[in-house]
Formats: C-alpha cells, structure tokens, sequence
C-alpha cells in the first residue's frame, strides 16, 4: 500500500473529500484490505456493528488515527463539518477528548476511500462498509500535525 506524507493533513483531506472520497483513521498500520470489526459504542447512531467505519470529516479522520485501534478508553468527538461552494467548513470549535491520554499514538494512518466503492452504506453522518474494503493509499500522520488539543475525559 503506497502511504503518503502531506504537508498539510487536513487541507489534503478537506480537498479529498471535497472530490467524493472518505477516511479511516488508525494507529495501526493496515497493509491491504481493511477489515470489518466490531464497533465497541453504545452512542453511536448506528449502534455496535460489525463493519468498516469511515468518516467524511478530516477532523475526524486525524483523530482516529491517533485514537484508533488501541486502548485509549472512552474516545469522544464534536466536529461538525460541512461542505458548501467546494469548501469544508465546521460549525463550531471542534473537540476531543479520551480517557487516557498517555495512549495516545504518536503516528497514525488516515486510509483514504472513495466513496463510490461498491457496498458503502451511510448511516447518521458515519460510512459504513460489511465487507473488506481496499483503501486507496494512506497518509501518515504525526500526533503533532493534529492542530487541537485531546482533553482527558472520565
């Protein structure tokens, strides 16, 4: 799997999604096919399924690929985003916050999808994918590039 590194993540992201792709985000990296998992969050509108979980929102994306795949505890996320003339915007000041801080990665992968892969089903703002689903490269991240503080949640 080719992985990238981008100067500026979310302006890259912004400019992908805008183009019609969608985003995984890991601390783990993936070589091949991503595989469905079964989520652990009661408070997801889609409840706890077994799939592929894809975001359209870069925010979002960067987050998951410090927090994701590992042991940070509870994870929680307000960022809304939207996409009007060709540009994202976000409604309000994003935020973030995880249980324990002191896990979180130090390098993450962001897998960029395009959103016309066969079988992707979007449900309350979140993609959704019940079969393997092969990503169209990945950029690398540094916990450093995510511009907003990861308060510590209990």
């Amino acid at each position: 799997m080719l992985i990238v590194g981008e100067e500026n993540i979310t302006e890259s992201l912004e400019d992908l999604v805008v183009r019609g792709y969608c985003f995984h985000g890991s601390s783990v990296l993936i070589d091949g096919q991503l595989k469905p998992s079964l989520a652990n969050d009661d408070s997801k509108e889609t409840g706890n399924r077994k799939a592929v979980y894809l975001s359209k929102n870069p925010l979002v994306a960067e987050f998951r690929a410090l927090c994701g795949g590992i042991e940070v505890g509870k994870r929680v996320s307000a960022c809304f985003m939207k996409i009007e003339d060709g540009k994202v915007s976000y409604d309000k000041k994003p935020s973030f916050g995880v249980e324990k801080p002191s896990e979180i990665s130090e390098i993450g992968y962001i897998y960029v999808v395009d959103l016309r892969t066969s079988g992707l089903e979007e449900i309350g703002g979140e993609i959704l994918s019940y079969q393997p689903i092969e990503p169209l490269f990945a950029i690398k991240m540094k916990k450093e590039e995510f511009k907003y503080p990861i308060e510590t949640i209990s």
